[in-house]
């Protein structure tokens, strides 16, 4: 049996309203076939991996740590196990988007850009892209903009079944299938390599990340590790600025 198509939705997660409809894309993406690395359920949640760290690490740098943790799994081993980036362009854009869209095109990724947002910031509506910045759009392969004014639940379903049709059409067209391996130029890519192993010192053979034992072997690979794994991290000059 062939595996099925891995589809990273990468959104903002930081309010109901981007979560929700987050949730409600994927369902309906799973319903149609396809497998999700879904960061707001698959990744950390930001609470248990701090109390987890809370107790092995000085106070002042539990945050550090736990950036430098979800860092490794989101763009190390989600990304990376990924086929399809599905990247939401609405505003205001997201920052992680922006960056695991773009590195997810270095890694041989397909990416997909959707917009749903009637705002135009740079431009006209109905510009090629909907007057967003037209830098992140041209990460993508390709470009949805799909109104949504969702103005009755009839509606709303109709609308999002259809965003979801529209992407598995372009998964379909493309010829987008499951990889298991990233081609030679992304493995081997110095700015990649050292995240792909840095997230294989935390994770490899862990089977549940989630769990207390997951969660307490993460942390003890950190602290083993920290000195390795923050060599991807900006050197802080001044904090006081």
């Amino acid at each position: 049996m062939q595996a099925k198509t891995v589809i990273y939705p990468a959104a903002a997660l930081f309010n109901g309203r981007e979560t929700y409809f987050n949730s409600v894309l994927v369902e309906k993406l799973e319903k149609l076939g396809y497998k999700t690395n879904f960061p707001q359920r698959d990744g950390f949640e930001f609470g248990n991996l701090k109390e987890v760290l809370s107790g092995m690490v000085p106070a002042g740098q539990i945050n550090s740590a736990v950036s430098t943790v979800i860092y490794y799994l989101d763009m190390g081993v989600l990304l990376k196990g990924s086929d399809v980036i599905l990247a939401n362009l609405d505003e205001p854009l997201d920052e992680g988007m922006v960056v695991e869209a773009s590195y997810g095109k270095l890694m041989g990724k397909f990416v997909i850009g959707i917009r749903t947002d009637t705002r135009s910031p740079y431009g006209s509506p109905d510009d090629d892209y909907g007057a967003m910045h037209f830098f992140p759009a041209f990460q993508t392969h390709r470009f949805i903009s799909h109104y949504m004014p969702s103005r009755t639940p009839q509606e709303r379903e109709t609308q999002i079944d259809d965003l979801a049709l529209k992407i598995h059409d372009i998964v379909m067209e493309a010829k987008v299938s499951h990889q298991e391996i990233l081609p030679d130029y992304a493995s081997y890519n110095p700015n990649l390599k050292p995240v792909f192993e840095g997230a294989d010192i935390l994770f490899h053979d862990i089977d549940d990340i989630h769990s207390s034992n997951g969660l307490e072997t993460i942390a003890s690979r950190y602290i083993e590790n920290k000195k390795k794994l923050e060599e991807i991290m900006p050197r802080i000059l001044d904090k006081s600025i």
